[in-house]
């Protein structure tokens, strides 16, 4: 028998390992290459689910989890599921998988917490002029 209780959840989760702990008491598995559960998932993990399902399943068979940027020359790279998202992934795939799935463009507004941080880029104008970053030559003396 199946238990729907869900644990307590402080945070949403921000890795494919975090999010498998949180739906394992609805006994996730794989059929025929999809993630598949024994009970309803509960609405308030389907967004992240949308997002991170191949990692989840990557985690369940034990394949590695590739992920790729979007822009040319794409940039493939075996994603680790205790990390989130890095900078520039945009289409995602499990080891053995016929094709790549797309990482939804609402994601990073809907679920920004499954990415990783970006530093904020320096405001136009806001960068230091030459003449304020070397030192006088009364500094250079001492």
């Amino acid at each position: 028998m199946v238990t729907t209780a869900q644990p307590a959840r402080t945070a949403p989760a921000r890795t494919a390992r975090e999010l498998l702990e949180l739906v394992r008491h609805l006994a996730p598995s794989v059929e025929g290459g999809e993630l598949v559960f024994g009970a309803n998932v509960p609405a308030d993990l389907l967004p992240d689910l949308k997002v991170l399902h191949t990692g989840v399943r990557a985690l369940l068979t034990g394949r590695a989890w590739w992920g790729s940027s979007t822009d040319a020359p794409a940039r493939v790279r075996v994603l680790n599921p205790n990390e989130p998202f890095p900078n520039g992934i945009g289409l995602l795939c499990v080891e053995g998988d016929a094709r790549w799935d797309r990482i939804p463009p609402a994601a990073r507004c809907d679920c920004p917490h499954l990415f990783a941080e970006v530093a904020p880029r320096p405001a136009r104008g806001s960068f230091p002029r030459p003449h304020e970053t070397r030192p006088s030559r009364e500094q250079a003396r001492i």
